[in-house]
């Protein structure tokens, strides 16, 4: 926890202070969520969870991030992501993203559980639309190897101070057992699930709010309550 609020920390200090100069530029965020939702499944038991963030952008379009959250699993009690990538304009409607990420546990045992992975990204934007796919050689936990996530993403507006986020998403484990093995249930048949959510946002006091509502595929014997549809409450500062 004190690592996701200095990131907010130095994230804030290099904006006002104008630590970052040109041709680079920086940027931050904290956000107070009613759950840490991922990919399906709530990564904190369906509690609360802060999370921080801080970027550092080159006019160029490269980038380097790092995101933390406080996690209730294994023997760990954080997440942190560091990301390295870059954006292209393709034109005034397309973009390009891609990117490596590293999900990080530093709080736990990773010779013991292997949560540490990477993941290679691209995301296609066309307007308000946007096509990702997520690669991985080696998953999340021990004795889960290959995994891709393909998404797609439609950010809807509503009015001049009302948005609507679309999200639909696919994982898919290399086979039945390491999709088993990975929700640490025997009963789950097939190698993949749906997730989705739909999000409304709104941007007051200086502040983004949102509320929610997510869910999966994944059958309700196999998951336990970590995986139940639920509702999403947040409220964000970017910096």
């Amino acid at each position: 926890m004190r690592f996701i609020l200095s990131l907010v920390t130095a994230a804030t200090v290099m904006t006002s202070a104008g630590v970052v100069a040109a041709p680079f530029s920086s940027e931050g965020s904290v956000t107070l969520a009613s759950d840490y939702y991922f990919r399906g499944i709530s990564q904190t038991e369906q509690g609360p969870a802060i999370q921080g963030s801080v970027s550092i952008n080159h006019q160029d379009g490269w980038y380097a991030s790092a995101w933390g959250s406080n996690i209730r699993f294994g023997e760990g009690s954080m997440e942190l992501d560091l990301s390295l990538g870059r954006n292209w304009a393709l034109d005034e409607n397309w973009g390009l993203d891609m990117g490596l990420v590293q999900y990080r546990y530093p709080e736990g045992d990773n010779d013991t559980t292997g949560y540490n992975y990477m993941e290679g990204y691209a995301k296609l934007n066309y307007q308000d639309w946007q096509l990702g796919l997520a690669l991985s050689d080696s998953y999340f936990g021990n004795d889960v190897g290959k995994f891709w996530y393909l998404s797609l993403d439609w950010q809807q507006t509503l009015t001049s101070e009302l948005q609507l986020n679309w999200h639909l998403g696919y994982n898919q484990f290399d086979n039945d057992q390491e999709f088993k093995t990975f929700l640490g249930s025997p009963v789950m048949d097939g190698s993949g699930y749906t997730d989705w959510g739909l999000t409304l946002s709104t941007e007051q006091l200086g502040l983004t709010w949102s509320v929610g509502y997510v869910g999966n595929s994944i059958a309700s014997d196999a998951c336990a309550d970590i995986c139940d549809n639920r509702l999403l409450l947040s409220v964000a500062k970017s910096f």
